[in-house]
């Protein structure tokens, strides 16, 4: 249990960086280093005193004495305030940093070893928080194969004292992973809770004064949750942690980021989306990103160089921007080169074809894995975690291990300058890989940790830095990795795997919470209809998973058309606020029940666009009341496919709303422009 300090004066502290809404101050008590953050604007904390993170070297809990404290001011225009003390031959550093334009914190810390002897990290928290009482909590479940079929399910939850805490897991799991496990982002807000607004398509959604917090760490860690009588209480710790380091060499403690909102929880979402995309995503990749994709993985894994040449034409006819080899091109996985049969000239054929018509072309890697008989596993068998299937009949490998990591990073920059590889899908089973096998070089007892910062963190930093104009998509059997790590290392993540339209759905409706729209690719099944294609074209990059040369003449039709109408929005989504409307919540025998609508509303509130759908069941008209317009204002509305034009006031929308008839299995898009 985190401990309470409500008679510290924080302010009259010389540590402390603000901007012009915010102030975030530290100071030594009594061997603990204390911080909070105050709103300026409402005189109030938004962070009560808390201590910083706990960490235990050798089992001691370690302790912040004659801390000493600099400001240095980032070429970006932010202030980093560091703080430092030195405990038994370690030294103790604990960052907070401030951007004059949004009022969020970002803090992080390190452990290095000053003395002469190694030390090793047995606890380490990532985040202590303490609020003010009367908090609710809200997340977003990240995807499971098996656990439950309604995907990234949101959740809230009132903090009350005498309660048990709750508890989140969060980081890398496994697809097959049968307990729940959240996206590593959360809100904390007071006033009413939402959980029977998230149950009633009628009950208009509370709001609240509270805060968002993002965690950067793609290992395994748990979030608990609760309340004492006077204030509410949130800590995050690492799982399995037993880091040795080595003299001279640092322990990096995970970053996370708070930010101040007032509102509901669609503005926690846009607050922290608005944030990252400024601070912590890479930047898009070019003005039109998030692009229309292929990805041969309809094919399976039997692929080869005519049939592929000719998926790629056809692509070409339908406005695709970035055709993906799948699973199927390497000789084996962990293999990494063309396969001789099915690619008897390499790739390059394919790849410089798709450049000459426009595209971008992509590989599909699962990087942390290797077929036993593949050469690596062979020479070296020592590099993999065990050797039972994993993934696809390949073994895991132990990123952690240093000789296993850089000979991954060869082989990808090989593959990146051999075959022109601009972008890549990274994928595989649990990219946080556990290992309990002491004939492995991966740590036993550490693995973690060390597969997370020193494995796959590395890996893809390392690639990144070396060929930063490659754009790299997170998959993991799955959306199985939702971190903020994860969010400032890729330009853009699976949701649900390659699932039916309903669930598609869902991922895109629940991950529109903490991340930015363009962190939704949707992996289109189906075949195309216009229900189907209707579905994919809210979100991130809109990929089609499908056999595009076996397609008719009347479904290249359909498909160019959403592509096109994709293109046309794809702007106002990927900048917009994401209003939750109508959530989808029965994936009943993989195709849902009912309606679900999702809305995007442009920053200065003149456009806005609403996706409504139908599936199976549920009446045959709807009350659809669109929000976050203007609501003095007149909006021109049309219906797309009913053709029905109006003109309401956007407080009109909200309340009233409009009537929408959709028969089963359809859709309706609702274009709202700002009346002049």
């Amino acid at each position: 249990m985190t401990s309470t300090r409500s008679d510290l004066d924080l302010e009259s502290t010389a540590w402390r960086i603000s901007n012009d809404r915010i102030t975030c101050s530290a100071r030594e008590v009594e061997g603990q280093l204390w911080w909070q953050i105050i709103d300026r604007a409402r005189g109030r904390p938004a962070i009560q005193p808390s201590h910083t993170p706990h960490a235990r070297i050798d089992q001691r809990l370690a302790a912040w004495r004659g801390v000493s404290a600099t400001q240095e001011l980032q070429p970006d225009g932010s202030t980093v305030l560091r703080c430092r003390a030195e405990h038994d031959g370690a030294r103790l550093t604990r960052c907070f940093q401030i951007w004059p334009d949004f009022p969020f914190v970002r803090t992080w810390g390190s452990i290095e070893n000053c003395g002469e002897a190694a030390l090793t990290v047995t606890d380490a928290e990532i985040l202590s928080l303490t609020m003010p009482p009367g908090q609710n909590l809200f997340h977003v479940n990240q995807f499971s194969w098996v656990y439950r079929n309604d995907f990234f399910s949101q959740y809230d939850a009132p903090l009350i004292a005498g309660r048990t805490a709750m508890e989140i897991r969060m980081g890398s799991f496994p697809s097959s992973y049968n307990g729940p496990s959240s996206c590593a982002w959360f809100a904390m807000r007071d006033g009413e809770s939402d959980w029977q607004s998230m149950r009633s398509d009628d009950i208009a959604p509370h709001a609240g004064y509270g805060i968002v917090c993002g965690i950067e760490f793609n290992g395994k860690s748990r979030l608990r949750a609760w309340a004492s009588s006077d204030a509410a209480h949130a800590v995050s710790a690492i799982d399995d942690l037993h880091h040795r380091v080595a003299p001279g060499d640092s322990f990096e403690v995970p970053a996370f980021f708070i930010g101040v909102f007032e509102g509901d929880w669609d503005e926690a979402g846009y607050i922290t989306q608005r944030f990252a995309e400024a601070h912590v995503h890479p930047p898009a990749p070019d003005e039109r990103h998030p692009w229309a994709q292929y990805n041969s993985w309809g094919y399976g894994q039997e692929i080869d160089e005519a049939q592929q040449l000719a998926a790629i034409e056809r692509c070409a006819q339908l406005g695709v921007e970035v055709a993906v080899m799948d699973l199927g091109w390497a000789a084996q996985i962990g293999e990494w080169r063309a396969h001789p049969r099915k690619f008897p000239r390499g790739l390059k054929p394919l790849a410089d074809r798709a450049h000459e018509l426009g595209m971008r072309f992509g590989l599909h890697i699962p990087l942390a894995q290797a077929n036993v008989n593949a050469p690596v596993a062979q020479e070296h068998p020592d590099w993999l975690i065990h050797r039972h299937e994993d993934y696809f009949g390949a073994a895991p490998l132990c990123l952690g291990h240093p000789p296993c990591r850089e000979w991954l990073i060869d082989q990808i920059v090989r593959l990146i300058d051999d075959y022109d590889v601009d972008y890549f899908v990274q994928d595989g089973e649990d990219m946080v890989k556990v290992c309990h096998d002491a004939g492995s070089a991966c740590s036993t007892d550490d693995h973690n940790y060390t597969n997370s910062v020193e494995g796959i963190d590395r890996v893809i930093e390392t690639v990144r830095r070396l060929r930063p104009h490659v754009v790299w998509e997170n998959c993991e059997d799955g959306g199985c990795m939702l971190t903020y790590k994860m969010a400032r290392l890729y330009h853009t993540t699976i949701t649900v795997d390659n699932i039916a339209t309903y669930a598609t759905r869902q991922g895109v409706y629940g991950a529109s919470y903490p991340f930015s729209p363009r962190y939704s690719v949707r992996y289109m099944q189906d075949d195309p209809t216009p229900y189907t294609l209707r579905s994919a074209i809210f979100g991130g990059p809109l990929i089609l998973m499908q056999r595009v040369t076996e397609w008719s003449e009347e479904q290249m039709a359909q498909t160019r058309a959403a592509i096109a109408e994709y293109k046309r929005l794809r702007a106002l989504v990927r900048d917009a606020k994401i209003i939750h409307l109508i959530p989808p919540r029965n994936n009943l025998e993989g195709k849902g029940w009912g309606w679900d609508a999702i809305q995007a509303v442009s920053p200065d509130q003149t456009r806005s666009v609403v996706m409504v759908y139908r599936a199976q069941g549920g009446p045959a008209s709807k009350v659809i009341r669109p929000r976050g317009l203007k609501a003095d204002s007149l909006y021109d509305v049309a219906l797309t496919d009913a053709r029905v034009t109006m003109q309401a006031s956007g407080a009109s929308l909200a309340k009233d709303g409009m009537v929408v008839s959709i028969s089963e299995f359809g859709s309706e898009l609702i274009e709202l422009i700002l009346a002049h």
